[in-house]
């Protein structure tokens, strides 16, 4: 049961041509502008650019696409739409959906990613071992994300609301870790120094993950397993909230 939910749900993502372009554009746009600046920079400026900003910047975007919004989205037009009375009659527990769904959208993420990754390995070197690290840590980052957005679909009424509502929440955990890891940097300071105010940022460790296996620093704030462990603690957490604001 489980894999036809997976499957049915990945056929539906898929269905709609346009939302699935859309999930996907604004990560492969920052590929194609640095494929374009590629040659109108020098080779230090271009590394520095597309490790430091287009290629973290198109991570973000691409779980902020697929496992944020959209399976917000989703999730809030089930409710809307009574999905879970018909399921309620059914041999389908609630969980097995959930289950079903969650391996759906772990699948179209990591497609997304590998392609993307793909792309972007041909411009700039990326080790094998780790493009496999960066899937890994991304992954936890889902992990941690996922159950958010059933707490997020649980607070809206429609799909639509819940799209008006995703964009400040998107604005605010990407571009507080960008923004202020771009400015600290040009400051001439360190911004490791000033992330223990972003720990409630579950983007904070894919970022900084980012800049060490891009070769941009040489230590990560923290060890990469701790980053694991309150990834998962924070997935866990969020879990147990979703299932108090989310109604079955």
């Amino acid at each position: 049961m489980i894999k036809q939910i997976t499957h049915t749900f990945m056929l539906e993502s898929m269905r709609n041509y346009g939302v699935g372009f859309g999930n996907v554009l604004p990560a492969f746009i920052f590929f194609i502008m640095s494929f374009i600046i590629k040659f109108v920079v020098n080779e230090e400026t271009f590394q520095y650019m597309v490790k430091g900003q287009f290629l973290p910047v198109s991570i973000l975007l691409l779980l902020f696409s697929f496992a944020f919004s959209s399976a917000t989205i989703y999730l809030a037009d089930m409710k809307a739409n009574r999905t879970f009375d018909w399921l309620k009659r059914t041999k389908v527990a609630p969980s097995t959906y959930y289950i079903g769904m969650g391996i759906g959208v772990f699948a179209l993420v990591n497609i997304a990613l590998i392609l993307l990754l793909g792309c972007y390995k041909l411009l700039i070197d990326i080790t094998w071992s780790n493009f496999l690290l960066i899937l890994l840590m991304c992954n936890f980052v889902l992990l941690a994300l996922y159950p958010l957005s059933f707490i997020l679909a649980g607070l809206f009424k429609n799909g639509k609301v819940a799209q008006s509502m995703l964009v400040p929440t998107m604005i605010l955990l990407m571009f507080s870790i960008t923004m202020t890891t771009m400015f600290l940097t040009l400051a001439g300071k360190d911004p490791q120094q000033y992330f223990i105010f972003l720990v409630w940022n579950p983007m904070l460790y894919l970022n900084d993950s980012l800049q060490y296996y891009l070769g941009l620093t040489t230590n990560t704030w923290l060890p990469l397993y701790q980053y694991c462990i309150i990834l998962a603690g924070w997935s866990l957490i969020l879990m147990l909230i979703a299932r108090k604001v989310y109604p079955v």
